[in-house]
């Protein structure tokens, strides 16, 4: 009886351990690609930007334009975003209305270009913000229901890479002169 249970303990103990290794491995993997954040974005600011601001405007039925709310929640998102200049954006724009294919592109394109335009129009540079149209292709609510279809009705501002941002160039191919770099590298992969 103490053996099976100094046993279980241990065994326990190095599923904990490795469960932990695990997600430290995982954590500083995303630290350093960061595939933690959207878009590249650094780890943290996607987050406190949907927790401080929030990211979602809403929209009426077949509307592109711009509520009370929706106006306020944008001077919300302006303000947090120019104390990070550095930051780009994707507004995306979203529809679940009557009509087509062609219809709800069209409608969710103009949703977010009314958000892009409001928020440079509060000072975000232009050059930081890009829009685009998802129609129906992205719903967060499948259902019938006029309130939940208004989920749908919406754009969202996706925080993107800084502007300085660029991906790393990958190694460079061996050279075959004499062969010899070609022989070690595949030395080395096998």
């Amino acid at each position: 009886m103490f053996w099976r249970k100094l046993l279980a303990g241990l065994a326990g103990g190095v599923a904990l351990a490795s469960v932990s290794d695990l997600q430290l491995m995982s954590a500083r993997a995303e630290d350093r690609t960061g595939l933690g954040a959207p878009l590249g974005a650094p780890l943290g600011l996607a987050a406190q930007f949907q927790t401080a601001v929030g990211d979602r405007v809403f929209f009426s039925e077949a509307s592109a334009e711009l509520g009370t709310r929706g106006r306020l929640a944008l001077q919300a998102q302006a303000e947090w975003l120019l104390r990070y200049p550095h930051l780009t954006i994707i507004v995306e724009g979203h529809a679940d209305d009557g009509g087509g294919l062609a219809h709800n592109l069209s409608l969710s394109q103009q949703r977010a270009e009314v958000v892009q335009r409001r928020l440079i129009q509060m000072g975000v540079a232009p050059e930081r913000i890009r829009a685009a149209a998802f129609g129906r292709e992205r719903l967060v609510a499948d259902c019938g229901a006029p309130a939940c279809a208004a989920q749908n009705r919406r754009a969202v501002t996706i925080i993107g890479p800084p502007l300085d941002w660029a991906p790393v160039d990958p190694a460079p191919a061996p050279v075959a002169g004499d062969g010899l770099a070609v022989r070690r590298l595949e030395r080395r992969i096998n």
